[in-house]
């Protein structure tokens, strides 16, 4: 196949998979909300004010278990019908849905990811995708979740020319042991002893240099992945890594963002031989 066929191809594929992965978020946010709901009510802190305005208060079980019904009833029926107003309301719910998980409790934001990956879909359904140029469409629902890395990566690149040209000082990410402060300070803040093995593979301090220095080189530049199927395979792989870096090394829990990050950018073509075998014996 063309690229551009592989791209619609993956799409197609990912339309599907992206609703199905949603179904066991769903279940992975209640779990959550179970747990932070075990919390004293009076440190509930909604950080947006569209969160004060939907949730003013921390919501009652049974509202946020209603909700996740719903969407998980959309999710079901846009298996089988798509649909571009199903779609939007599925991201309202989810972004809905991760108020009083996220940005509230001194709570991280963990479910970006997820939220705009939806969001990108709003308009995108596969029925449709059938005409020469519809590739680009894709690209876009590639470049819209990639671009989220490669701002953090092109922020650093800024952090660290500002530190170096204004002389402030202060340790940047090219430095020694830069990675392994930063460990070290998560570690602290959580109040959680660094492991040992993490520690020794820190001793490798120029190694470390290089490590971080690709990794950031490889975030501001996920973007282009967009563009290239090879290199967003590339891109796939490493921003799985670097989740399972941030989860063991800085504590960073994304949730489940290494795996949407699976689901949406998996190369799904290279099963299309496989398919095109079930389809002929079916035929024969």
């Amino acid at each position: 196949m063309k690229y551009e066929e592989i791209t619609v191809f993956n799409y197609k594929v990912t339309y599907y998979a992206m609703r199905i992965f949603a179904l066991y978020w769903l279940l992975m946010q209640y779990l959550d909300f179970r747990r932070i709901n075990q919390w004293p009510k009076e440190i509930y802190e909604p950080f947006l004010p569209i969160q004060r305005i939907i949730f003013p208060q921390y919501p009652s079980e049974i509202l946020y278990v209603s909700i996740l019904l719903i969407c998980a009833l959309l999710l079901i029926i846009t298996i089988f019908k798509q649909n571009y107003f199903l779609n939007f309301l599925i991201f309202l719910l989810i972004a809905i849905i991760n108020f009083p998980i996220s940005l509230n409790f001194s709570v991280g934001h963990n479910n970006h990811l997820i939220i705009i990956g939806f969001f990108m879909a709003i308009f995108l359904l596969p029925k449709n995708l059938n005409k020469e140029n519809d590739f680009k469409w894709v690209q876009y629902f590639y470049l819209g979740i990639l671009s989220t890395y490669s701002l953090a990566g092109i922020s650093k690149f800024i952090g660290v020319a500002k530190n170096l040209i204004l002389n402030t000082g202060k340790i940047t990410w090219i430095d020694k042991n830069a990675a392994k402060i930063n460990t070290l300070d998560n570690y602290w803040m959580a109040d959680i002893k660094v492991p040992d093995w993490i520690l020794n593979l820190y001793a490798y301090e120029n190694l470390w240099i290089l490590i971080t220095g690709f990794g950031i080189v490889a975030q501001a530049s996920c973007f282009l992945g967009a563009f290239n199927r090879k290199f967003l395979t590339f891109i796939m792989i490493f921003l799985y890594v670097f989740h399972w870096y941030t989860d063991f090394f800085i504590l960073a829990d994304f949730k489940d963002a290494k795996n949407f990050v699976l689901i949406t950018l998996f190369p799904y073509h290279i099963f299309y031989p496989f398919y095109l075998k079930i389809l002929n014996k079916k035929s024969g």
